[in-house]
């Protein structure tokens, strides 16, 4: 007979389709066996249990690993249970063996999961969960917990669901076998059999309890190095796409409710992955206590007498406990079911707050210049009453539903005792069965009540997991635009001029406001675009950096030639000097002497010896100051397209020439195109073209130097 641990390795390594062979085969072997064969459910269990593999080969990959543990499941417990009444297993070892019905109702869960596949809100999921358990990423490296259960991430957190399953497996076996332990110490009791009592407390509770202490200890281990493991992951994946091709730009013109990314990267994933975790094992271990608990109450109450009537019901316990949970869910859903709404509008609130404060704190400076801090003071008192007014009403409606549950959950406690005390009296039970069936109703009655007990947390994970979902819709539309879908298309179709074709560049909301039939950027000049405010110089740019998503017509732009654009307010990321300096490399690109020498060109020479020291430098550095070092990245970056977008704008004019005579001289081979006002940028620049209006409120191109080929529509 082959090992549990053989069983295990073995469905681990082949698929689903091999598994069900496998146990398909096992239950031939037990329909045949010679001597004492099993009960026939469970041989014929293992048929359907195949089935059920064969059935959950397209299922959901998170799925996929419940219904492969369930898979195995049945085969450890029907061939322990072969093996006992062979007599091949030491009598110490089969009395710890949970009842024969272990093993089919492992059949029943894991049709239980394929059905619950196909509702709406598990699909909602399993969408969000599935690419981490997909994943054939290298193992995260600086994690180090359980990283040779696979070669790849994915296996990895495949492989700790399953061994969390199986642990959450193996303390409902436990918990079912204290059931009958109960029942047989009560039994020992009643009969005053002294032997038979410290036998079963010392020979079978003790084992018992040191393995429900050892499972314990592993199953906080293994669910806390899997969210580490899974949030790592996950989180990473979205930040690298919220980051990648401009897609963090163009959320904000999707029109998606995707507000404070911040928050949904950072909080919303970790709940995510706690709540799936604590939700979907405990629900598995509700099913597991469910099944195995209500074919125990059917035993106990097979001839139920019902009191008072004296009519006999078969299995009453059962109905009533059935009748008695679906009614208190059916309320609990009544009354919790606003939850979800106000969950999802607190998270809403609370980052708006977060966010208003991090603002506060970034523009400091420019709201003690103007003396703001009584409007600020006002906008986070009114953003904070709406967290208060919000959370009240959580309050008031957990109230309610927290007095449904603590009644319904106190009246089920007494119920069991109510209705089997005329039995025990009439002796028609035992101490033992009475127990017995005090535990098995409870048991019942508390899987069968798991959506009533969990309803506010469930409506927490119903919010949390709409924030990511509609936080990913809002990626997948802004990545659609980035791919030209509104009509602009992107290409290298020239040598070395930036060429723009039928350009038409219009706001979010379709109103167009610039139109250039054709206009040529030669390679090796630079070009002065102007216009009045409002003109699209700006927009323009955005569209040749190939992030401003809205309008039609074609740029090409010369194949692996760099550019880099500075914007009029320059980006300073935290830390180092030394990284602000050299943003977007890496510290580690360019020498020490290499920065202290682009600092001192530009200026800065007070920052040459500043390089390791680490501050919020976008606030101490003027507005002057950040455009000096933004040229020194130009310098740094060597460009071969370099966009001023109104870059000097913070300085006197003759620091502007100053930066433009050094760019020209230390980037001879930069193209270098500017947006400005002022007239003193004349003389940096080779060729001028003007966005100027027209009767249809459109901006076209109008060049006003040669040899620039510029012609409007």
């Amino acid at each position: 007979m082959a090992s549990g641990k053989d069983i295990v390795l073995t469905a681990f390594k082949s698929g689903l389709g091999a598994q069900a062979a496998l146990t398909a085969l096992v239950a031939l072997l037990l329909l045949s066996v010679p001597g004492t064969p099993p009960p026939l459910y469970v041989s014929l269990g293992g048929f359907a249990m195949a089935g059920l593999l064969l059935a959950a080969r397209r299922l959901s990959a998170f799925l996929k690993v419940f219904v492969s543990v369930y898979g195995i499941g049945y085969l450890v417990l029907a061939l322990a249970k072969q093996a006992a009444l062979l007599a091949l297993l030491p009598a110490p070892v089969a009395d710890l063996l949970p009842p024969d019905f272990a093993a089919t109702g492992a059949v029943v869960f894991a049709g239980i999961v394929l059905a619950m596949s196909r509702l709406a809100p598990i699909r909602a999921i399993t969408r969000i969960a599935d690419p981490y358990f997909e994943s054939r990423d290298a193992p995260i490296q600086e994690i180090g917990m359980f990283r040779f259960l696979g070669r790849a991430e994915g296996e990895i957190g495949r492989r700790l669901v399953a061994l969390s399953i199986f642990i959450t497996f193996a303390q409902v076996a436990l918990q079912l076998r204290l059931n009958f332990w109960h029942r047989d110490l009560f039994n020992a009791l009643q009969e005053q059999q002294a032997d038979v009592f410290w036998y079963q407390l010392v020979g079978v509770f003790l084992p018992l309890a040191t393995l429900w202490v050892i499972l314990g200890m592993l199953d906080v281990f293994v669910d806390a190095s899997l969210q580490i493991r899974w949030r790592t992951w996950l989180t990473r994946s979205l930040y690298e796409r919220w980051l990648a091709g401009g897609t963090h730009y163009r959320i904000p013109y999707t029109g998606e409710d995707a507000d404070n990314p911040d928050q949904r990267i950072q909080s919303d994933v970790n709940m995510f992955i706690k709540q799936t975790m604590m939700l979907s094992i405990r629900l598995l271990s509700q099913a597991a206590t469910l099944v195995s608990f209500m074919i125990i109450l059917w035993g106990l109450s097979r001839d139920f007498v019902l009191p008072l009537f004296g009519t006999v019901v078969p299995g009453f316990l059962v109905w009533f406990v059935i009748g008695y949970a679906v009614v208190g869910t059916w309320l609990a859903h009544i009354i919790g079911r606003p939850l979800i709404g106000l969950d999802f509008q607190q998270e809403r609130a609370e980052a708006d707050f977060r966010f208003s404060l991090a603002r506060s704190r970034i523009y400091s400076e420019q709201i003690a210049l103007l003396r703001g801090e009584r409007a600020e003071t006002i906008q986070l008192s009114n953003l904070f009453s709406s967290i208060v007014e919000n959370y009240v009403s959580i309050i008031y409606r957990r109230l309610k539903l927290g007095g449904f549950t603590f009644s319904y959950t106190q009246l089920s406690v007494v119920f069991p005792y109510i209705l089997a005390a005329p039995a025990y009296f009439a002796k028609a039970i035992t101490l033992g069965q009475f127990r017995q069936t005090g535990d098995a109703f409870t048991g019942v009655q508390s899987s069968l009540s798991f959506f009533i007990q969990s309803y506010d947390v469930i409506a927490a994970y119903k919010a949390n997991t709409d924030r990511l979902a509609s936080f990913d819709h809002a990626m997948t539309r802004a990545e659609s635009l980035g791919r030209g879908g509104h009509g602009l298309v992107y290409g290298n179709d020239t040598r070395d001029d930036v060429t723009v074709r039928d350009l038409v560049l219009s706001l979010p909301d379709g109103r167009e406001i610039v139109r250039i039939g054709s206009l040529t950027l030669p390679k090796g000049r630079a070009t002065l675009v102007t216009g009045p405010s409002g003109s699209g110089k700006s927009t323009l740019f955005r569209a040749m950096a190939g992030i401003w998503p809205f309008g039609q017509g074609r740029i090409d732009v010369p194949p692996d030639q760099s550019a880099m654009l500075l914007p009029q307010r320059p980006y300073l990321p935290l830390g180092s000097l030394r990284s602000a300096v050299v943003y977007p490399n890496t510290a580690g690109r360019f020498s020490d002497a290499a920065i202290r020498e682009v600092l001192v060109a530009t200026q800065l020479f007070h920052l040459a010896d500043c390089l390791d020291e680490v501050d919020a430098w976008d606030r101490c550095l003027s507005g002057g100051e950040q455009q000096r070092l933004a040229m020194a990245r130009a310098i740094l970056a060597q460009p071969a397209w370099l966009f001023l977008d109104e870059a000097t704008a913070a300085l006197d004019e003759p620091s502007e020439a100053h930066l433009y005579e050094m760019l020209r001289a230390r980037l001879p081979d930069t193209t270098i195109v500017s947006i400005g006002h002022r007239s003193t940028l004349l003389r940096h620049h080779d060729h001028r073209i003007d966005l100027t209006p027209s009767a249809s409120r459109r901006f076209s191109i109008r060049d006003r130097g040669t040899p620039l080929s510029a012609s409007s529509s």
